[in-house]
């Protein structure tokens, strides 16, 4: 990651934050239109919130040493 210039990692950083909004809000409002299953609930939800954690990590990871 030290070969991409300040720029490059605030736009990936950007991009893997932006993703993580989207995991999060596919795992929550997904079940509402599969179906009505608790267990659809819990597996969505809990896949949207680890995809979510993963892409926050990645995103704090690039974004680390840039300044503002």
């Amino acid at each position: 990651m030290r070969k991409l210039s300040i720029g490059q990692q605030k736009i990936l950083s950007e991009f893997f934050a932006n993703s993580a909004v989207a995991w999060l809000t596919a795992g929550i409002v997904t079940p509402f239109f599969v179906s009505k299953k608790i267990i659809d609930f819990i597996f969505f939800g809990t896949w949207g919130v680890f995809f979510t954690l993963v892409f926050l990590t990645i995103s704090l990871t690039l974004s680390k040493g840039v300044n503002s």
